[in-house]
C-alpha cells in the first residue's frame, strides 16, 4: 500500500478537526498548540474523545479536553523522570559498591566474573566509546596519572554507562551477586533484573516525551508474589508507579513523591484511572498509605 496523506497547513489541520466533530471555540487558540506541539504528537491523545468506528469525535468532546490530557502526561512523566533519577543513582551505588567488593576495582573488565550468555566485549567497547566521548575531568585525571592501566577503575566505569547497559551488567552477573545486590532493595534477583529493564524502557518513554498514561508497557516487570495475588497487573502505568514508590521507600525514605502523585491525579479528571490500570482504592492501599 502506498502512503497518500499529504501535508496540511495549520489552518487546515484545525479544519479537519472540526469537521470531525471536535469544539473548538477559540480557532487561535487551536492554531497556537498545533503550532507548539505538532498535530501528530497531539493526535496521541485524542484516542479517549475518538468514537473509533467512526473516527471522528464523540459529542462534547473538546480541543480544552485534550490540551489537559497532555498537560497531565506531561506532569505524569516529569515526575515518573524525578523519581527515577534517583533511584538510578542508588542503584548504580549498590551494584558499584558490591562489584569492587566482590570482583576487585577491575573485576568488571574478566569475563568469568558474568554469565556465558553475556557479551562482554559489547560491555568494554561500549566502556571504551564512552570513555572516548566523555568530557569528565575524572576521566583526564585518571589518565594523565595512572598511565599504566588499561581500564577505569569500576566506580569510573559504572558513571559512564547508561542505565540500560548497566542494568544488562547486573543481570548477567554472578548470582550470589545479584541476590546481594538485590537484597539492598529487598527484592528477589529475578524481580529487581526485571524492574531495571522495564524502567529503563519507561525512562526513555519519558525522556523522549512520548505519551505515557495510558501506555501499554513494551518491557513488562516482573511482579512479586504478594503483587499478583492482590491482582496487580504489569502492563500499564500504575505498576511502574508501584515499583517507584516500593523503591523510593528504601532509596529516599523522606520522598514525597507519592503525594505528589496523588495531587497530580486527583487534579486531572481527563485522566482515566483504568486505562492506567489503577485499582479504584489505590489510595487507600500499601505503599500509598
Amino acid at each position: 500500500m502506498k502512503y497518500t496523506k499529504p501535508h496540511f497547513p495549520y489552518e487546515d489541520q484545525v479544519g479537519l478537526l472540526m469537521r470531525r466533530g471536535l469544539n473548538c471555540p477559540d480557532r487561535d487558540l487551536a492554531l497556537g498548540w498545533l503550532r507548539r506541539i505538532g498535530y501528530y504528537r497531539l493526535s496521541a491523545y485524542f484516542i479517549p474523545f475518538k468514537d473509533h468506528a467512526t473516527d471522528d469525535f464523540r459529542p462534547g468532546a473538546s480541543l480544552d479536553q485534550i490540551i489537559d490530557l497532555y498537560k497531565f502526561d506531561s506532569d505524569l512523566r516529569r515526575l515518573v523522570l524525578e523519581a527515577l533519577d534517583s533511584i538510578e543513582i542508588n542503584v548504580r551505588a549498590v551494584i558499584t559498591y558490591h562489584m569492587a567488593q566482590e570482583l576487585g576495582v577491575f573485576g568488571y573488565a574478566d569475563p568469568a566474573n558474568f554469565a556465558m550468555a553475556f557479551n562482554h566485549g559489547d560491555l568494554m567497547r561500549i566502556l571504551r566509546r564512552e570513555e572516548g566521548r566523555s568530557t569528565e575531568a575524572f576521566i583526564g585525571h585518571y589518565r594523565a596519572k595512572y598511565t599504566s592501566e588499561t581500564e577505569l577503575p569500576v566506580w569510573m566505569a559504572t558513571e559512564l554507562i547508561s542505565f540500560g547497559a548497566l542494568s544488562k551488567m547486573y543481570e548477567h552477573l554472578r548470582k550470589g551477586l545479584r541476590k546481594r545486590i538485590a537484597g539492598e532493595f529487598h527484592l528477589p534477583q529475578s524481580v529487581l533484573v526485571s524492574w531495571l529493564h522495564s524502567l529503563t524502557a519507561v525512562r526513555n518513554i519519558c525522556a523522549h516525551h512520548n505519551r505515557f498514561w495510558n501506555r501499554e508497557l513494551a518491557v513488562k516487570p516482573e511482579l512479586p508474589m504478594a503483587w499478583k495475588t492482590s491482582g496487580i497487573k504489569n502492563e500499564r502505568c500504575y505498576v511502574i508507579a508501584l515499583i517507584i514508590q516500593t523503591l523510593l521507600r528504601d532509596v529516599l525514605p523522606d520522598s514525597q513523591w507519592n503525594e505528589q502523585l496523588k495531587a497530580l491525579l486527583n487534579a486531572y479528571s481527563p485522566a482515566d484511572l483504568r486505562a492506567m490500570q489503577f485499582p479504584a482504592d489505590w489510595q487507600t492501599r500499601p505503599p500509598w498509605i
